[in-house]
C-alpha cells in the first residue's frame, strides 16, 4: 500500500501507518507519517474530481456532511460578524495594502478589508461561496484551485503585501507547491499568515494512537477526507523555510476543556475531555501540543 507513497515535504518514500483512516468511496484512505521528516498525510490521495465533489454547496450548507465546516446558520453568523479586530491585525502589517485570501469562503473578511481601503483578492473553490460573495458584497472571487495555472493571469509575482490562509493549507493536494507559489506572489518583506488545525497533536490523540496500535485497531472516520495533510509546528516550520521564507514565527493555542467537541465513543470522549486539562496548561505555559497553529512566514 505504501510502495508508491512519496512525502510531499521531503520526497521520502519511507513511511508508516498511523492508526487513523477515512472510509471514503468504498475504500480506506490512511494517515501516513513520513519516517524522515514526520509530515502526516492521507494516502492514497482522493482524485481531483472527488475533491471538487467534496467542496460542492453541501460543504457550506449541510450540517450532517460538514460537521466541522459551514452550514446555513454559520454563514449568517459570518455575515453578522465584527471584523474590526481582523482589519486592525492586517493594518499592522500593511495599512491599505494588497491582500489575498486563499480559501476566502463567502468573502466577509475581504469585504471588511475592502471597506478599510485594502486592495483585495480572494480565491475559493466552492461555487456556492463565490456566488454568495458576488451577490452580497459585489466581490468577484477567483473560482479556481490555487495552483501555478493562476500565475501570470489572476495573480502575479510580487503582487501582495499579505496572503492569508485560514484553515486551508491542510486541504491542498500539494501544500509544498502551494507554499512556493505563495512566496512567489508576495512582495519582498511580505507576510503569509497561516492558521492550521492541530487536533492530532493533542495528548489525547497521541494516547489514542498508542492504544489503537497496541490493540491492533484504528480510528475510522466516515466523513470525507477534507484534511489531506496533518501538520505539527515542526513540519509547518520546515515547509515554510524549505519554500523560501526567511523568517517563521509560530504560536500554538488550545481550546479550554469546557469547549471541546465530543463526537466519539463514551471512552474516547472521557479520555479526550480529561486529558484536555493538562494539555491546556501545557500549551498555555510552554506553547507545545496545541490544537491550533498560527504562523507568520515572512518573505
Amino acid at each position: 500500500m505504501t510502495s508508491d507513497f512519496k512525502c510531499n515535504l521531503c520526497q521520502s518514500s519511507k513511511a508508516h501507518q498511523v492508526p487513523f483512516r477515512y472510509a471514503f468511496k468504498d475504500r480506506f484512505l490512511w494517515l501516513m507519517q513520513c519516517d524522515e521528516c514526520g509530515l502526516r498525510s492521507i494516502w492514497p490521495r482522493p482524485s481531483d474530481s472527488e475533491i471538487v465533489e467534496m467542496y460542492a454547496a453541501e460543504y457550506f450548507t449541510e450540517a450532517d456532511s460538514a460537521t466541522h465546516h459551514m452550514n446555513d446558520e454559520y454563514v449568517k453568523l459570518l455575515s453578522a460578524g465584527d471584523y474590526s479586530s481582523s482589519v486592525k491585525e492586517m493594518e499592522q502589517y500593511a495599512p491599505q495594502g494588497s491582500f489575498l485570501e486563499i480559501g476566502c469562503a463567502t468573502g466577509n473578511l475581504l469585504n471588511a478589508l475592502k471597506n478599510a481601503g485594502f486592495k483585495v483578492k480572494g480565491i475559493e473553490l466552492s461555487e456556492f461561496a463565490v456566488k454568495y460573495a458576488k451577490e452580497h458584497f459585489g466581490i468577484n472571487i477567483i473560482n479556481k484551485p490555487f495552483d501555478d495555472k493562476l500565475f501570470g493571469n489572476e495573480v502575479s509575482e510580487n503582487e501582495f503585501d499579505i496572503v492569508l490562509m485560514g484553515d486551508v493549507l491542510e486541504h491542498f493536494t500539494d501544500p509544498t507547491a502551494s507554499m512556493r507559489l505563495v512566496n512567489k506572489i508576495l512582495k519582498p518583506g511580505g507576510v503569509a499568515i497561516i492558521h492550521l488545525p492541530g487536533t492530532l497533536n493533542l495528548l489525547s490523540s497521541k494516547l489514542a494512537f498508542l492504544l489503537y496500535k497496541l490493540i491492533g485497531t484504528q480510528k475510522t472516520m466516515t466523513i470525507p477526507p477534507y484534511h489531506l495533510t496533518e501538520f505539527s509546528a515542526k513540519t509547518a516550520r520546515k515547509m515554510c523555510l524549505q519554500t523560501g521564507f526567511s523568517k517563521v514565527v509560530i504560536r500554538q493555542d488550545v481550546k479550554h476543556p469546557s469547549t471541546i467537541p465530543l463526537r466519539g465513543s463514551f471512552i474516547e470522549n472521557m479520555v479526550k475531555k480529561y486529558l484536555q486539562y493538562p494539555n491546556y496548561y501545557l500549551t498555555k505555559w510552554f506553547g507545545i501540543d496545541g490544537d491550533r497553529i498560527y504562523i507568520e512566514a515572512f518573505k
